[in-house]
């Protein structure tokens, strides 16, 4: 007599004891009927099955109510219409590390000999570093366009004041920055400070940006900022965190701020100004991040370089012409005898 085996307790029970992935049985009520121990130690920080059983989110997954809600919502739906849930790509708490992390996920209606349908199965896999490598990549290609179209944008642009306005506008907006700010470098002296000494905001984002403009806001170079330190290096500094920085604010007027990065606008000529860039966020700024946008700095200061030596010739060619108005005007008059009694 060939023994009888109930293939559907058997496959479910090996899934159960022996996948990776996370496994649970839900009822109607989207109460946990059956969960495998990946899921129950993996995500929900537990030791023993038998604890989450008759259990909703609700109660496994506390101060995410919203969470819980998205699953129960989405739960009903299946087994309300029938429809499976296939491989969709979603963000769910885990409980162990407090951290949110991404699954592919499935979930499927189960049904009685009748056909009725009485809960559902659901299979999801942690795909967070997969999905994590995928998104980077995406940033990064947004970022280099960013780069490029930043670049083509200002590199027409000959006024000076013009450019460092469009300059810190493109920045901000392209790249989605809290603030940013575009500081150069005293060219002349005065009886106060030296030429060099201080470096001055031409051109600020929002409204921060243009209350400082007011205020003619200057930092020192090599004063205690972020500012002054990559202007006397030449080299960016970055700040992850400012309020274990022991440094100045660059902008007194944004207090939510937590970390900036600055980065040298170099030419021929040395370090003429830097870009400030802040964050609310610590440790928003990667290393990938500070050498991206160190290649723009380079770019921009190029294109800033070009402005003040264009404006330069033309401020020259103007006196050049009143020179030679006044030479001709001279000539005449010598001629005509005015210049002579």
């Amino acid at each position: 007599m060939i023994p009888t085996i109930d293939t559907d307790d058997v496959l479910l029970n090996a899934l159960m004891t022996n996948s990776p992935d996370f496994i649970f049985v839900k009822d109607r009520q989207s109460r946990f009927v059956s969960i495998n121990k990946p899921q129950t130690e993996l995500l929900l920080g537990l030791h023993d099955p038998k604890e989450v059983i008759g259990k909703t989110d609700f109660d496994l997954f506390p101060g995410k109510e919203s969470d819980s809600q998205r699953f129960f919502e989405e739960e009903q739906r299946i087994m309300e219409s029938g429809q499976p849930v296939i491989h969709r790509e979603w963000m769910v708490p885990n409980i162990k590390t407090g951290r949110n992390i991404w699954v592919s996920e499935s979930k499927f209606p189960l049904r009685d000999k009748s056909g009725q349908i009485i809960g559902l199965l659901g299979v999801s896999r942690d795909i967070t570093a997969l999905k994590e490598a995928e998104l980077q990549r995406d940033k990064l290609t947004r970022e280099l366009q960013a780069i490029i179209d930043v670049a083509a944008m200002v590199g027409a642009i000959l006024d000076p004041q013009i450019l460092t306005e469009k300059i810190v506008e493109s920045v901000h907006e392209r790249f989605g920055f809290h603030y940013v700010g575009l500081f150069i470098v005293s060219q002349r002296g005065s009886l106060t400070e030296r030429a060099g000494e201080y470096a001055y905001l031409r051109a600020g984002s929002g409204v921060s940006g243009q209350e400082l403009l007011k205020r003619n806001q200057k930092l020192k170079a090599g004063g205690n900022s972020v500012i002054g330190q990559c202007i006397q290096s030449g080299c960016p500094s970055h700040v992850p965190d400012i309020r274990n920085s022991g440094l100045q604010p660059s902008n007194p007027l944004l207090p939510e701020i937590r970390s900036e990065i600055a980065l040298p606008l170099a030419s021929r000529q040395g370090t003429i100004g830097a870009l400030l860039i802040q964050s609310n966020h610590e440790n928003f700024f990667t290393e990938r991040d500070i050498s991206l946008l160190t290649v723009l700095a380079g770019q921009l200061a190029s294109a800033l370089e070009n402005a003040f030596l264009y404006q330069q010739i033309d401020v020259e060619l103007e006196q050049m012409k009143i020179a030679m108005k006044s030479y001709v005007r001279s000539g005449w008059d010598s001629y005509l005898g005015k210049g002579s009694k």
